[in-house]
């Protein structure tokens, strides 16, 4: 309510109060007569004003017919729920409407009413000209007017229609009261007032116990009808007006359970009892009971004895039932104490509670005898709020704010002790004492209508005097550990000085071995250089010598005078040949001595590149078989240059005696082993053949097995020929 009246507020400017001021004209400048100052400032305001609306009328006709022409009216509203449910946006835009409806409640500070029609409740703000003779609530009015935010508007003309008929309130659920959405809405409340708060603002916070909960709720005494509103304290009543939710006029977040009644009828169910004790005595055993005629607007009344007291919470056992009662301020009992209570129940929890209890000693007793409890017995419900013995190991000692907390070890199960007063004599308790505990069971679970367990649970003590030391810790205690940790400490020291010694020795002997290794792999090195300049220059002998040794012959053949021109020129064809031959041997050593090539992804190129050169020559299709995206390794010289020999020889085989069409080749790495298959659709090996007596055979076994790899070869009798070749990839 407050927000709407300031945004309302803010809409309307004070530029003539500032022109005024500005103005510094001496009375004395004015020669008529009869001239005053005071008539010269009512003047000057009025010339002002004139001056001001004039222009802010012309300033708002130039914007209107700009509005006009750049975009269409906005359409008029003709409920409260249209208004009412336009956007924060939307509504500032300005929104016209027109409504009629009832007065509901009336503001005289704000200059605001709520106008409620057959839809909703509409807060309005009147800046009419007959604003400060506001209708009377239940009056029916007539409002032009424009909105101004979210469920709040303006009105600019407000015409009264005579007496109405206020509507039919509202009854709202607690989720419609807790978020805010019937803010100006006339609504029915009922419950009974537990408290009643007066402040000095006028105001009064009303504890209201509700079918659904216990609502804080502001109401202005003034307007109570019939007042006063002390005399409905404990009466089941019934609040009729108009409400208001509360809401951040920043961020605009509601401010849940916060809801206030300008003016409230009251009506009265049950007028409150002239003595509250006046009701049955009941046992805690029976509110457990079924009872078709409960009401939770019916106090109840229990007798007992008062077992503990933490703040305005306390604990009383019926016997040898448990049932606690919250109280609205101090009630003045102690531990003890022999009282009877009265308080609305709840039986939800392990144990009855009493809200809102109103309790009066009737005597002092000694506290019952507190029941021992087993393990099983630890998360029992109907020990809740009764005094037990516990056994357990302590685990843990903290002190907070208000008190001392143990934790307590009992077998598998683990529960706080508490206790609030005297603390200091508890602190000196070691850690791992048996310990026997007395005090009151607190359920901090157990909601049974879900069928929860009780877990975990508070012992609520009293006075040291509940603590009973059964059994001291075992025999390590701190000082004793700390003199075994020394001792450890000292062997510790001593055993790191001789690692060290032998670290350094160690490091030394690694020293030696290491230039002996660096020795050796530099011997070996050479060694294996040396091995492959021998393999190079056989390499270079056997693929290049014969050939050399042929085209000198050629060369000298072609020079003898005694052939024909037709034989020198066939010798100089085969010269050619010959050359060609070697370059493309030459060419296949230097790939394989080039350490660039030391890579499967080179293998595989290189080898496709000669099967399609070499293949395209003898009319033969082929096809490369591989991973779409092969794993590359590396594959040293030896291990290419062997390989491709025994490829070339297979490949020779399958152009002279095989008569394929086409050729299959597969390059694979497969478990650190790397693939090679060449299959073709010749017409196969004879039945009789005997593949291990072939030279070819032989040779490319020889070449596999060197590498330290296998070779396979599959007969296919009239269907063609595959060659495996299986070599280790590192």
């Amino acid at each position: 309510m407050e927000l709407r009246h300031t945004e309302a507020k803010s809409l309307m400017t004070n530029k003539t109060a500032a022109m005024v001021d500005s103005v510094s004209t001496p009375a004395s400048s004015f020669a008529a007569p009869g001239w005053t100052p005071t008539a010269g400032r009512l003047t000057l305001w009025a010339v002002l004003l004139a001056i001001t609306f004039t222009a802010a009328g012309k300033d708002q006709a130039a914007a209107t017919a700009t509005n006009v022409v750049q975009a269409e009216p906005l359409p008029v509203l003709t409920t409260a729920g249209a208004v009412r449910r336009l956007s924060r946006q939307e509504a500032r835009r300005g929104y016209p409407f027109k409504i009629q409806g009832v007065v509901t409640c009336v503001v005289p500070k704000r200059l605001a009413f709520v106008v409620q029609d057959a839809t909703t409740g509409l807060y309005i703000i009147d800046d009419s000209v007959g604003r400060s003779n506001q209708p009377p609530v239940g009056e029916m009015v007539e409002i032009e007017g424009v909105s101004i935010d979210q469920g709040a508007a303006k009105a600019q003309t407000v015409r009264k229609m005579g007496a109405g008929h206020l509507p039919e309130p509202m009854r709202p659920n607690w989720d419609q009261l807790m978020n805010g959405s019937l803010d100006s809405q006339w609504v029915e409340i009922q419950g009974v007032i537990e408290n009643v708060m007066n402040r000095s603002n006028g105001w009064a916070r009303v504890y209201l116990r509700t079918r659904n909960g216990v609502l804080w709720l502001e109401l202005r005494r003034e307007g109570v009808r019939p007042g006063p509103l002390d005399r409905y304290e404990n009466a089941v009543i019934r609040l009729r007006g108009c409400i208001f939710a509360g809401w951040d006029s920043t961020t605009f977040r509601v401010k849940v359970g916060q809801i206030r009644m300008y003016d409230a009828e009251v009506v009265v169910d049950e007028p409150a009892p002239a003595d509250l004790f006046s009701i049955p005595t009941r046992t805690t055993e029976s509110l457990m009971h079924f009872n078709p005629e409960f009401d939770v607007f019916h106090r109840v009344k229990v007798a007992g004895q008062v077992v503990y007291v933490r703040d305005w919470d306390y604990f009383m056992m019926d016997g040898k039932n448990g049932l606690r009662f919250l109280a609205n301020k101090s009630l003045g009992l102690q531990a003890g104490d022999l009282v009877e209570v009265v308080g609305f129940p709840e039986v939800s929890g392990a144990a009855p509670v009493l809200h809102g209890a109103v309790a009066r000693k009737t005597g002092q007793a000694v506290l019952p005898e507190p029941k021992k409890l087993s393990l099983s017995d630890l998360v029992n419900l109907s020990y809740d709020s009764t005094r037990v013995r516990v056994e357990g190991v302590l685990s843990s000692l903290r002190s907070t704010r208000t008190n001392v907390v143990m934790e307590i070890q009992a077998e598998s199960w683990r529960f706080l002790a508490r206790l609030n007063a005297g603390g200091e004599s508890v602190r000196s308790l070691r850690i791992g004492s048996q310990l026997e505990l007395t005090g009151v069971y607190c359920a901090q679970g157990g909601y049974e209508a879900l069928g929860a367990d009780v877990v975990p649970i508070d012992l609520l003590l009293s006075s040291p005097a509940d603590i009973r030391v059964l059994a001291a810790p075992s025999w390590w205690t701190l000082r004793r550990l700390l003199v075994i940790v020394g001792v450890l400490a000292c062997a510790l020291a001593v055993l790191m000085l001789w690692i060290t010694q032998l670290r350094r020795q160690v490091e030394e002997r690694t020293a030696e071995l290491a230039t002996q290794i660096q020795n050796r792999q530099t011997v070996e090195h050479q060694q294996a250089m040396e091995r492959e300049r021998a393999r190079i220059a056989q390499d270079l002998h056997d693929e290049l010598g014969s050939d050399i040794t042929e085209i000198g012959m050629l060369a000298a053949r072609a020079k003898s005078l005694a052939g024909s021109e037709e034989e020198r020129s066939r010798y100089l064809e085969q010269m050619g040949g010959k050359a060609r031959e070697m370059v493309s041997i030459l060419d296949e050593i230097v790939w394989a001595m080039n350490p660039q090539h030391d890579s499967l992804s080179s293998v595989v190129s290189y080898f496709c590149f000669y099967a399609d050169n070499f293949l395209k020559l003898a009319n033969i299709h082929w096809q490369f078989d591989g991973p779409a995206e092969a794993t590359d390794c590396k594959l040293d010289s030896r291990h290419r240059h062997q390989l491709f020999l025994a490829f070339k020889e297979a490949l020779t085989n399958v152009v002279r005696h095989s008569g394929a069409t086409e050729v299959r080749l597969g390059i694979k790495l497969e478990q650190g082993e790397l693939q090679l298959s060449l299959a073709d659709n010749g017409r196969g090996l004879p039945a009789d053949a005997r593949p291990e007596t072939m030279n070819g055979v032989a040779n490319m076994r020889t070449r596999i097995e060197k590498l330290g790899g296998r070779f396979e070869i599959v007969k296919g009798i009239g269907s063609g020929t595959t060659l495996r070749f299986h070599v280790p990839a590192d």
